[in-house]
């Protein structure tokens, strides 16, 4: 999600239904939004999942008045399983109270054509602003499942972000993980990021991302992404 897979990630709540009035969802107050993108490297979490190479990318979202919202998100990727792109499917909810947002989801990452890789992941997170800087903190938990070798796996971030004009903003980010994706060395994997970008229009952008990780693996060493995005 992104990114910008704009992650997102922690834990899901459960609501009992028989105490719980929840909100109505209807077609009347749905807002449909797209997104794509155009990437020199696919990077998740600081690893290349394209090889180093170029990524096309895109989404679809719904999003109710409620807070409700499910979608979509794909990008090409080096053959994995058989596979040569990841799709996301998602649905969360976020709120807002006493100047924080919230939000909290799951997530399916799925990979068409292959077997034994999709998995599950419950994600959520809280942000707000202090001094015109926008800061998140969020998770990423996936349970132990079979295409995971039957381990967990927890990813902890926070991001931060901050406008120098209305055309050019700054950001900042730092990940830590650990279990099924997250070992290096016998240790927990890190990754962190600076990024800048430049809004050409309402709806287009130009970014350039500084990524590195604590991994010496080629798909891990850091890198300059450059990205042109689209929302509509």
């Amino acid at each position: 999600m992104s990114i910008m897979k704009k992650v997102v990630l922690s834990s899901v709540s459960v609501l009992a239904l028989s105490t719980v009035a929840l909100p109505s969802v209807s077609a009347e107050d749905a807002a449909w939004s797209a997104n794509t993108a155009l990437v020199t490297d696919y990077r998740f979490r600081g690893v290349s999942l394209s090889n180093k190479d170029f990524a096309v990318q895109g989404g679809f979202d719904v999003n109710w008045a409620s807070g409700f919202y499910v979608g979509t998100w794909a990008s090409s990727i080096e053959t994995f399983g058989g596979s040569e792109m990841e799709m996301d499917i998602y649905a969360g909810y976020g709120f807002e109270s006493n100047g924080l947002s919230y939000d909290v989801g799951i997530l399916a990452y799925t990979y068409p054509g292959s077997d034994d890789t999709h998995y599950l992941e419950a994600y959520g997170s809280v942000g707000g602003s202090f001094n015109d800087v926008g800061w998140t903190v969020g998770a990423a938990y996936a349970y132990d499942q079979d295409n995971l070798g039957n381990q967990t796996n927890l990813y902890v971030y926070t991001d931060l972000e901050y406008s120098l004009t209305d055309v050019i903003s700054l950001s900042g980010h730092l990940g830590v993980e650990e279990g099924a994706f997250g070992k290096f060395n016998g240790d927990a994997k890190l990754d962190w990021s600076l990024g800048f970008s430049y809004a050409l229009s309402d709806t287009v952008g130009l970014g350039v991302t500084y990524i590195d990780t604590n991994m010496n693996n080629t798909i891990g060493k850091e890198t300059a992404v450059i990205s042109l995005s689209a929302s509509f």
